[in-house]
């Protein structure tokens, strides 16, 4: 996995601070699988992911759906256990602990910048 962090394109701002970006098919197919929570601020990017399930899971998570340009185009709050959420123009997923899109006050059309730590 490698590490890196989100940031707001047009001011600079940091969105999330520490997000791992799953490099390999087995880690996107893992995800948050058998992992504790992520802590505020943290997140698990899954490039060329449309679609999470949270078969097995164990605990709620936001989802923020990002497009190939980073843009986000879809938020789901607080997707529990066993449910299924999807966007249909999205290249990449971010999940997240539950409460963090209303925490960070994260919105549809935002562009994100990924950056390497």
């Amino acid at each position: 996995m490698t590490r890196g962090r989100f940031t707001r394109k047009t001011t600079g701002e940091v969105v999330l601070p520490l997000v791992d970006r799953a490099d390999s098919l087995i880690e996107r197919t893992r995800g948050l699988l058998g992992r504790p929570a992520p802590a505020p601020g943290e997140g698990l990017l899954l490039r060329r992911c449309g679609a999470i399930h949270t078969i097995g899971m164990r605990y709620v998570i936001d989802l923020v759906f990002l497009d190939r340009q980073e843009r986000v185009v879809g938020l789901t709050p607080a997707l529990a256990p066993f449910r299924f959420s999807w966007h249909r123009q999205a290249a990449a997923t971010v999940e997240l602990r539950a409460g963090e899109i209303a925490r960070l006050g994260l919105m549809k059309g935002e562009q994100w910048v990924w950056e390497s730590l």
